[in-house]
């Protein structure tokens, strides 16, 4: 009522998780790698991917050579760049994965407030697929938090299941 006062809740979360994340671009959509997974960033030619029957695209970086992951392969999306010489490759490890991931651009660095997903979320196993989180950038829009080691795992079964369907 009017002149009698309000009371407001507000309630704040105890723990907040805040790290340093490399913006990348794939199609319209913003994702975030976690800076820690990150070896380099590479603008490939053609010559330097190597096709090999059994393992797809790979690529030779300090006299070893990893696998090309593209992420638009991963989570199917589509007007996304498809020629290596116009995207970026961004050398990922996590545990004992290393490899390329594919994308469109680099956004650049910043500083995130990771948001853990929701619990229904969590009942279609997303976090196998190489999700772990999201966040709400500056602009409002939403960047998905990649898993650099569950993508890796995902990546391969989104392989295995193209080759054997042809």
């Amino acid at each position: 009522e009017q002149g009698k006062g309000m009371s407001t809740i507000l309630k704040i979360p105890l723990t907040m998780a805040i790290m340093d994340g490399m913006e990348v671009a794939v199609g319209g959509s913003i994702f975030t790698i976690p800076i820690n997974n990150i070896r380099s960033c590479i603008r490939p030619t053609a010559k330097d991917i190597i096709h090999d029957p059994t393992r797809g695209e790979m690529v030779k970086l300090m006299d070893n050579f990893y696998s090309v992951i593209r992420a638009r392969d991963v989570f199917q999306m589509e007007q996304t760049h498809e020629n290596i010489e116009d995207g970026i490759l961004i050398w990922v490890e996590a545990g004992e994965h290393s490899y390329c991931l594919f994308v469109d651009e680099l956004m650049g660095e910043q500083q995130i407030v990771v948001k853990p997903l929701p619990s229904y979320v969590n009942g279609f196993n997303i976090k196998h697929s190489g999700i772990s989180g999201c966040s709400i950038l500056g602009d409002g829009s939403i960047s998905i938090i990649l898993d650099v080691g569950n993508l890796y795992a995902s990546a391969n079964l989104c392989n295995r299941r193209r080759f054997t369907k042809t």
